[in-house]
């Protein structure tokens, strides 16, 4: 059976979307099968790093019985073993899709891949919690800076209240000020694992100008050895808990 492990966060802009997208590609190098789902209904940019462009069905259609499921992945082809499901652009699509049927859609997607990674809405409004909920697993997301760690912080504390298992937290671009909250200080607030330490690295930006995740764009780059070092600690995660 396979994992599925939700990506969110307390608020937006800490990397939600650039760390499903490298994790996925990075799972993919391991061997494991992965399908990357854009579960933000209201932003839906995992296309845009991923290179999924002008998907004709997507999960905006499915939640509104249209289409099935299925009809709705796609093969990304430049990233071995790599799969996804896109979210759509445009206000007339997001006014249709009810995302409370999120779980009973994604939870059946465990019979067919390794993980699946789905990238969630920051905070915990309706849409968000329903995304965060057709998961069994979570990854926080946080920048070094308190008001970032303490939202994180309370949307571990809810999930965990609802029975998901927080895997941990990442803290990503550190070393972009000097004020950063260090490492062992952000794992004392967040009071869950700290996974790993994405470093502010200007590969990921140009990587991400070039609709290219790191892991791909410069496999060599510090930012894409973080990534790689993530997924490895994932799997040896979901081996230990066998």
């Amino acid at each position: 059976m396979g994992r599925l492990i939700s990506i969110v966060s307390g608020k937006g802009g800490t990397g939600k979307t650039t760390t499903t997208a490298n994790l996925a590609i990075a799972l993919g190098k391991l061997g494991k099968n992965v399908c990357a789902i854009d579960a933000d209904l209201t932003m839906a940019n995992l296309s845009l790093v991923m290179g999924v462009d002008a998907a004709e069905i997507t999960l905006h259609d499915v939640l509104a019985g249209e289409f099935p499921l299925e009809e709705a992945i796609y093969v990304v082809p430049q990233y071995e073993n790599v799969y996804m499901i896109p979210a759509a652009v445009d206000w007339q699509h997001v006014i249709k899709a009810d995302p409370r049927n999120l779980p009973k859609l994604i939870k059946p997607l465990k019979n067919h891949f390794d993980f699946i990674l789905i990238d969630c809405p920051a905070g915990l409004q309706m849409d968000a919690m329903s995304a965060m909920l057709s998961s069994e697993e979570v990854i926080l997301i946080t920048n070094p800076e308190i008001s970032c760690l303490t939202d994180s912080m309370k949307v571990g504390f809810v999930l965990k209240k609802a029975g998901l298992n927080v895997l941990g937290f990442v803290l990503n671009r550190y070393g972009r000020s000097k004020n950063d909250i260090p490492p062992d200080i952000a794992e004392e607030v967040m009071e869950v694992p700290l996974l790993t330490v994405i470093p502010e690295d200007p590969a990921i930006r140009e990587a991400t100008l070039e609709g290219v995740p790191v892991v791909a764009y410069k496999p060599k780059s510090k930012g894409a050895k973080a990534f790689m070092e993530l997924a490895e600690k994932i799997v040896s995660m979901g081996n230990e808990n066998r």
